[in-house]
């Protein structure tokens, strides 16, 4: 993340870890997905806003299964919104 905040390859590049096996956490498809939305908005080819990263809502994975991190995904989510909101300001 620079000053301006995230870039498209922070976001393409980001890892997270899998919950535990008591939390399952977000669903790994859902948040890949939406997360190629946010790199491609930043990349100016689609149209993700700081409010659609605040309701957006991800599945449990399957059982049996693990997904992400829940509060490494909301960290960084917290990071896309305020990337977003600046540049929803500057162009704004």
């Amino acid at each position: 993340m620079n000053d301006r905040g995230l870039t498209p390859t922070d976001v393409r590049n980001v890892e997270f870890s899998t919950s535990s096996l008591l939390r399952r956490g977000y669903d790994e498809g859902e948040v890949d997905a939406f997360l190629d939305r946010v790199e491609a908005t930043l990349r100016g080819a689609d149209s993700v806003t700081a409010r659609d990263v605040d309701e957006v809502t991800f599945s449990k994975p399957p059982l049996g299964r693990r997904g992400y991190n829940v509060d490494e995904v909301d960290a960084f989510l917290d990071q896309v919104v305020a990337t977003l909101s600046t540049l929803d300001e500057a162009t704004g």
